[in-house]
């Protein structure tokens, strides 16, 4: 298939009018297709049709690097649904650069936003998502603490341990689909363990207990 402009606009107008093995063979041509075909499903991401999103998304997630900078922008934009999907799919590129983006949609004043990125970060597993992930464990929304609960135990960092029994104890929100974020915290704690066998759960916990002390003992002083 020629690379040419007429050509990126027809695959574009299947993937929007097409049939559904049409617009699979279109959001597929136009991923192979690489940068030049970056702006147009950059558009598509504001598209009414939920479906014609996420056929774009998957394609800019196959084309990868080159769409950064545009979803890096997208996911400043005003319209909370458009930065939804430009956090998806940087989750989905699993690029370094885009972390210092997630890390500030995780306080977004959205909190689908604020879920997506903590699910995105979790995909991307860098390790310096730890900290802004512990902060997004004490997040108001639950569906957020539930997305930072799996994206720890994804990462299996062990340091995670006693803020999940945090959460596990005293958590008692559930999300907008009805999950129990304490029993996500109980299923991180569980991979992370699984993950480190020679970690002392014992251990954490004596952490966590002087740590939860300190105050008190100041406050005698």
């Amino acid at each position: 298939m020629k690379r040419t402009p007429d050509s990126i606009r027809q695959l574009v107008k299947e993937l929007q009018d097409g049939d559904e093995f049409s617009r699979a063979q279109a959001s597929f041509a136009l991923g192979m297709l690489g940068e030049a075909a970056v702006a147009p499903l950059i558009d598509l991401l504001r598209h009414d049709d939920r479906e014609v999103r996420m056929r774009a998304a998957w394609a800019l997630g196959v084309i990868g690097q080159p769409a950064l900078p545009a979803l890096l922008e997208l996911a400043e934009s005003h319209d909370s649904t458009v930065r939804i999907e430009a956090i998806r799919i940087l989750g989905v590129i699993g690029e370094g650069r885009s972390l210092n983006a997630l890390f500030q949609s995780l306080t977004d004043p959205d909190p689908r936003v604020a879920q997506r990125a903590a699910i995105a970060l979790g995909r991307i597993g860098d390790t310096r998502a730890f900290h802004p992930l512990l902060i997004a464990l004490h997040h108001p929304a639950p569906d957020v603490r539930f997305a930072a609960c799996n994206a720890l135990a994804h990462m299996n960092v062990a340091e995670a341990i006693p803020a999940l029994h945090e959460r596990a104890e005293e958590d008692t929100g559930f999300t907008s689909w009805g999950a129990s974020v304490a029993d996500a915290a109980r299923r991180a704690i569980q991979e992370i363990e699984a993950a480190n066998p020679h970690v002392s759960t014992d251990q954490f916990a004596r952490v966590r207990d002087l740590l939860r002390s300190q105050p008190d003992a100041k406050a005698r002083g």
